[in-house]
């Protein structure tokens, strides 16, 4: 065979060694585990009553006892666990969580860390501006957060309405949090947000984002370890026709 042939194969062989041997992405997985007891242990029992959430529940169908294979049926709040929130969520002619841009739930991510802040602080234009936010960009924020004690509200950290608006106006494509939600809960308990007579005032935040048709992913988990880098966010819902919200299975794939 000749030289030059020899010579030549060694290099091809060489390229696919190197390219068999490229390391596999970086992927941290944001999304809480479904499971019963969730709702209580997330946003506890006075939230439940609150918001007239339900808990989790499983409970078999097919089962290896009667035939050949195994199915469970699934009850689950579409506002619970790591989920997104669509249009339908907070206005009456909102949009539908099977028509969420999908353009807007696989983008490059910022992690925005306000664990300093306390539940009596909101996050405002000037915590947003220490970090470098583009056009396109998925914005997670790191809150402060205590889970509930028995018979009382979670606490975290809030977004108000001026941030909110900065983040539209910036061209974010999706926002999120490691939180049951994105709003002050004690103004809205102030200003009974939940009595329908309020509609107009209640969730301004969340009206702010998604009358822009901004996905809000709440619920995330293991944002403090995307702290500082850069990553390819993903979150995607389950397609689910006409309803306010649904489950998402969040990842994180480090550059």
């Amino acid at each position: 065979m000749p030289r030059e042939i020899v010579f030549f194969l060694l290099i091809v062989s060489a390229v696919a060694n190197a390219t068999s041997q490229k390391a596999s992405p970086t992927i941290i997985d944001l999304t809480d585990t479904i499971r019963v007891g969730m709702v209580e242990d997330s946003i506890g029992d006075a939230a439940m009553k609150a918001f007239g959430i339900d808990e989790v529940s499983m409970s078999p169908e097919m089962t290896f006892q009667k035939t050949t294979g195994r199915s469970t049926r699934i009850c689950l709040s579409s506002q619970i666990g790591t989920h997104m929130d669509a249009g339908a969520h907070a206005d009456p002619d909102g949009w539908p969580v099977n028509e969420a841009p999908l353009d807007h739930l696989i983008v490059p991510g910022v992690v925005v860390d306000v664990r300093a802040k306390t539940d009596e602080e909101g996050i405002t234009p000037a915590d947003l501006e220490k970090y470098d936010i583009r056009p396109g960009d998925a914005v997670l924020f790191l809150f402060t957060y205590a889970k509930p004690k028995p018979g009382a509200m979670f606490t975290q950290s809030f977004l108000t309405e001026e941030a909110a608006e900065w983040l539209a106006k910036h061209g974010v494509r999706c926002v999120g949090s490691n939180t049951p939600g994105l709003e002050d809960h004690k103004r809205g308990a102030r200003e009974h947000w939940m009595d329908p007579a309020n509609q107009k005032q209640a969730w301004p935040v969340h009206k702010i984002l998604l009358r822009r048709h901004i996905p809000i992913i709440e619920g995330l988990t293991n944002l403090d370890k995307l702290v500082g880098k850069k990553f390819q966010f993903i979150g995607l819902p389950l397609k689910i026709e006409g309803i306010d919200g649904a489950p998402v299975r969040a990842l994180a794939v480090l550059d």
